[in-house]
């Protein structure tokens, strides 16, 4: 057959698929220059598919041929429509349409695999002395597809040493340029996983739980396949924050330990590898993480603290390592916490300040690392709840609009990082709180209000997301309390309603989750003491005995939760007083029927 009339027929059949629709187009110009010319062409064409962009320079490199013959070749391909200047006219580089550089890439991979090979290598190359973030993406894009297997333990690396200290904008564009790679099946095996978890972890921010169990479900197969036991586990560890985000706790904690008994055994063949070290540290965070939103307090700590012990130890090790102090702050924050739910806020408030102290410490080192800035945003966060807790309004409100402050300007500077939203709904949650304690009503509604309609929109952004929803139940919770304390009793009971509907739904859900049956039984009290007061005893009677229900189990599975105990006696001494009173019926009886 005639090469022209294949042609034809690859592009029939073709149809819809402007990749290779663009590919095929190219040939025919191939093909319509004098026969001496085209395999030059064809050449100058497989070094432009293979780069993102190229000049002469490049072209010498990459081709391996004199400069001037890459001065002709870079004239050539100027004269073609498909060929336009990087970044605008005065940009000297140049680069193929996007659906002509792939389709000929993913034809030039599958049909001369050696050479495309060959080609990616050198491209790689003149990268490889390039320390800016642009200069590693290209050098580790190239690399993967010129030698996978070298490129996927050098992503493994790279990918754990931006986790804690790369801008979020160079781990997005590394994990637009992986993505290219996966959607055109140029990296498979273990190179591949690697890709996958690169992008997963970086998109955590906007992605939904189901996509992202998806990849980690994928790469898990592939990296046992490869036999690669850290992408392994870290594939066991992407799984289980899904599952912590839909509110499977049992499930996350079984992935947590999976990651982490790979990690601990990796550790103690190569004691010497901080890279283990320091995921070891995360995962022992992350199944504390779970443990404490069980209520098992105790165990919580002991894993924190060993996180702690580690991440200490590395920074010990090596000072000027940003993601290490990073990773020293987490550690120190979530101590505070589990000493904050125990009650010991002195304690809880150093472990914060510390936290705070480190944050600030990169967030000036560098003002444009926004993930340094929500760091920081964070530890004001955490010093202002202890602050609040022991009745330290002026300073716990001071350290909240810190948080709003920077929350605020992450929120608009990416409006699509549903984490930042998030966080900003946070920020609005507890300087609205402080403004409720300080009988600042219609503050704290406007407050609260805005917090409620950006929690709703994540809700209904990723409905399977069950944090969000807790959220929502929070928002709820909060606009509705400062509703009914102004008298507008239809919009704030609404409003509860929805929060009740919510908790009862997530506890239903998970029942091994402690906050969530916490939730619940703060939502029943709430809801109760609206029905105790408008005299409705068969609704509110049942929603008192429940709370106390719920509470007196929590209490019992978690001794050490300080603020649980407290909130089962407020709700046994108000249940006693109505029922003193005769606002509750005596001894679990509601109009005659006997209660849950």
């Amino acid at each position: 057959m005639v090469p022209i009339q294949d042609l034809l027929q690859r592009l029939e059949k073709a149809k819809g698929d402007t990749r290779t629709q663009s590919a095929l187009t190219t040939e025919f110009v191939v093909m319509a220059r004098p026969e001496a010319e085209r395999e030059i062409l064809r050449s100058g064409l497989d070094a432009a598919a293979v780069l993102h962009w190229f000049d002469a320079e490049f072209l010498e490199k990459v081709l391996e041929i004199p400069q001037d013959e890459a001065r002709r070749q870079l004239d050539t391909l100027k004269e073609y429509s498909f060929v336009e200047h990087y970044r605008g006219e005065a940009d000297l580089r140049y680069n193929l349409h996007e659906s002509t550089r792939l389709g000929w890439r993913i034809n030039f991979a599958s049909e001369r695999t050696e050479r495309f090979r060959a080609l990616s290598l050198r491209a790689s190359s003149g990268f490889a002395n390039d320390p800016t973030p642009g200069g590693r993406i290209e050098w580790i894009y190239h690399l993967l597809c010129g030698d996978p297997a070298l490129a996927a333990s050098e992503l493994e690396k790279l990918d754990r040493a931006w986790s804690g200290s790369a801008r979020p904008e160079d781990r997005a564009a590394l994990a637009t340029a992986l993505q290219e790679l996966v959607e055109t099946k140029l990296v498979d095996g273990r190179a591949r996983a690697r890709s996958l978890l690169a992008i997963a972890w970086s998109r955590t921010d906007w992605d939904s739980t189901a996509r992202s169990a998806e990849i980690a479900a994928e790469a898990l197969t592939l990296a046992q396949k490869a036999g690669d036991e850290a992408a392994s586990a870290e594939a066991w560890g992407l799984g289980g924050h899904v599952s912590e985000a839909q509110g499977r706790l049992e499930g996350a904690q079984a992935a947590f330990e999976q990651y982490l008994a790979i990690f601990r055994r990796l550790a103690e063949l190569e004691p010497s590898n901080a890279g283990w070290q320091r995921e070891m540290a995360v995962a022992h965070s992350r199944v504390g993480g779970v443990l404490q939103a069980q209520g098992r307090l105790e165990a919580a700590q002991a894993a924190f603290e060993q996180s702690l012990s580690i991440s200490r130890r590395l920074v010990e090790q090596d000072p000027s390592n940003a993601g290490w102090q990073r990773e020293l702050a987490v550690a120190q924050s979530r101590v505070g916490g589990v000493l904050e739910a125990q009650g010991r806020l002195e304690g809880a408030q150093t472990a914060f300040e510390q936290t705070l102290r480190i944050s600030r410490r990169l967030a000036e080192q560098d003002p444009s690392n926004a993930g340094w800035q929500r760091e920081l945003a964070t530890a004001h966060n955490r010093v202002g709840g202890v602050l609040e807790t022991q009745g330290r309004l002026e300073g716990a409100q001071a350290a909240f609009e810190q948080d709003l402050s920077i929350s605020r300007r992450l929120a608009e500077q990416d409006p699509s990082n549903a984490r930042w939203q998030h966080d900003l709904a946070t920020a609005h949650n507890r300087v609205g709180g402080v403004l409720e304690a300080q009988g600042r009503l219609v503050e704290a509604q406007a407050v609260f209000e805005q917090a409620l309609e950006i929690s709703r929109r994540l809700a209904e952004l990723d409905p399977s997301n069950a944090g969000w929803q807790r959220e929502l139940a929070v928002a709820q919770s909060r606009v509705g309390g400062v509703l009914l304390s102004q008298g507008q009793l239809g919009k704030g009971i609404e409003a509860y309603a929805e929060y009740l509907s919510i908790s009862r739904r997530l506890a239903e859900q998970d029942p091994s989750n402690a906050g969530w049956q916490r939730s619940l039984a703060l939502a029943c009290l709430r809801v109760g003491r609206i029905a105790a007061a408008a005299n409705l005893k068969d609704i509110g009677g049942p929603l008192y005995e429940e709370s106390l229900r719920i509470f007196a189990e929590l209490v019992e599975r978690a001794p050490g939760y300080i603020q649980w105990a407290e909130d089962q006696k407020v709700v046994e001494t108000e249940l006693a007083a109505l029922r003193a009173t005769g606002a509750l019926p005596p001894n679990g009886a509601a109009d005659g029927d006997q209660t849950r």
